[in-house]
């Protein structure tokens, strides 16, 4: 069976950088043969994000038209059930509870809920631009918006994305305007009431598997005619700094410096000296600075192979390693490595290991990453065609390359 292809060419993401791509909306119209998500597909992953987020969070807001926010006694009756089968039988139900009133249902970082297979796809549609545009130094992250609402709840308004909107169900319009057409004292909230403002708006419609663009500079409000809709919001977030990106890595890093430690003391200082408890740290930072780029050089190696994403689905279940059988590295997966004193940093799809260095685990890695095709056996094998001491260091980096999935066999 043929696996379908999400992935766009080169020239394809040439074109759109340079006519489109931080400079005005568009609608890309069904570029793929499959829809790169079902309706189906959807209500499952839906079903397992409020099993993962049982309260109204910033990761999950139902709202009716009303203009209500639903508190958490309200949500094991509002929320889908396996038993609504569908989105289409879920909404109505909804309508039934509501007494007809409109409602929208809002879920962050809904890539984890669909899970690996999707997550994939995702990678093969963002490789090419990635060439030519980098990974986001701030997040990637996939939104999902669902209802029959006839508008965004937070009316006009911006992110600090590029958005690439999938229609999964029904037709979603955006209306956008450049950020001269809205006068808005804020960055990123604009005027409920926008009549005025249509003139100089861009309407953007599409149909399930179109894709609708609109740059992080613009302004936007999601409409309809009060039907049911779903659509899937994939934000680049290029805003963020090199150090923002890395914060992260930093943490982790500082974490195993400081410890728990969570507080300065007390002021004033005495005599306008710096504190013994401060010039203490200073030496810490000082003598951990190796161990402190080390953080943050994996954590900035698992954000590149991860896309961006910060929050990536796990793949289920241990690959086991087969040593008769061919293998490749998955044309959508990097794989980073990089040698710190008598350690190897290997990173592939948003996860690292540590392992002892050896040169034939770095020899590993190149063959890999040029993407040949080799037998397993073969890779367990010393250059010298003897079995090596190394085997044991090849292994583990085998079998994490698989457990990431950045590993296939032929």
């Amino acid at each position: 069976m043929m696996i379908p292809d999400f992935s766009l060419d080169k020239n394809f993401w040439r074109r759109f950088t340079e006519a489109k791509w931080n400079r005005k909306p568009t609608v890309i119209r069904a570029p793929f043969r499959n829809s790169i998500v079902t309706s189906a597909e959807v209500f499952e992953a839906l079903i397992r994000a409020t099993r993962r987020l049982r309260a109204p969070t910033d990761d999950l807001s139902f709202r009716l038209a009303s203009g209500r926010v639903v508190l958490d006694s309200d949500l094991d009756r509002l929320l889908p059930r396996a038993q609504d089968v569908s989105l289409k039988r879920y909404a109505s139900r909804i309508g039934r509870i509501a007494a007809g009133q409109q409602f929208s249902i809002f879920v962050s970082d809904f890539q984890i809920d669909l899970g690996w297979a999707f997550f994939r796809r995702l990678q093969q549609f963002l490789k090419e631009l990635y060439v030519i545009e980098g990974v986001p130094s701030k997040r990637a992250e996939v939104d999902l918006f669902l209802g029959n609402y006839r508008r965004t709840h937070t009316s006009v308004h911006r992110d600090s994305a590029d958005v690439f909107c999938f229609v999964v169900e029904g037709r979603k319009r955006i209306r956008a305007w450049p950020e001269d057409a809205i006068p808005s004292s804020s960055p990123v909230s604009g005027p409920s009431k926008y009549e005025r403002f249509l003139g100089r708006s861009i309407c953007l419609e599409g149909e399930p598997g179109d894709i609708i663009y609109w740059p992080s500079s613009y302004w936007h409000v999601a409409e309809s005619g009060g039907w049911l809709g779903s659509s899937l919001s994939l934000g680049l977030y290029y805003g963020g700094g090199i150090v923002q990106a890395l914060a992260s890595g930093l943490e982790a890093g500082s974490h195993e410096i400081f410890g728990n430690e969570n507080r300065l003391p007390s002021i004033p200082f005495l005599n306008g000296r710096m504190s013994a408890h401060l010039a203490s740290i200073a030496k810490r930072v000082k003598r951990e600075s190796e161990s402190l780029t080390h953080a943050l050089v994996r954590s900035w190696m698992e954000r590149i192979t991860g896309y961006g994403f910060v929050r990536i689905p796990r793949a289920r279940g241990r690959v086991p390693l087969r040593v008769r059988k061919a293998v490749r590295a998955h044309p959508t997966s990097s794989i980073l490595s990089r040698k710190d004193n008598n350690q190897l940093v290997i990173a592939a799809n948003g996860s690292s290991v540590i392992v002892s260095f050896h040169s034939d685990a770095e020899r590993l890695i190149r063959i890999l990453s040029s993407g040949k095709t080799c037998r397993v056996v073969d890779l367990l094998t010393s250059r010298r065609g003897k079995r090596s001491r190394s085997i044991r260091v090849i292994r583990q980096v085998l079998q994490f390359l698989f457990d990431a999935r950045a590993l296939e066999y032929v």
